[in-house]
């Protein structure tokens, strides 16, 4: 049985674990990570700026789109290519949120 059918068996969210880099931690008071329940990417950074308010604005913009400065990752996955915000989440794993990196 996979691990999508298991969770939905027992009616529980997966367990992540959101890691912030860069900019992030310091608009999340200095913390590096943040562990919660979530089935996809979209409600993980719900849960992501309620434990942590002064991330919503730099997160998503005035019209509640992510901010296309953002990247994340499920483990070593782009969630761009996995759905988005409605990549799907399993127990144990992370979530990398970072900010682009751009220059010359």
């Amino acid at each position: 049985m996979g691990r999508m059918s298991k969770n939905a068996l027992t009616d529980r969210r997966p367990r992540v674990r959101m890691l912030l880099h860069g900019a992030y931690r310091g608009f999340a008071g200095g913390a590096r990570d943040v562990t919660l329940d979530a089935a996809t990417i979209g409600e993980a950074l719900e849960g992501l700026v309620r434990a942590h308010p002064s991330l919503a604005e730099r997160l998503r913009d005035e019209h509640g789109k992510l901010r296309p400065h953002l990247a994340l990752f499920i483990n070593q996955d782009d969630a761009r290519l996995l759905g988005w915000e409605d990549a799907p989440l399993h127990d144990g794993d992370i979530v990398h949120v970072i900010p682009a990196v751009s220059g010359g």
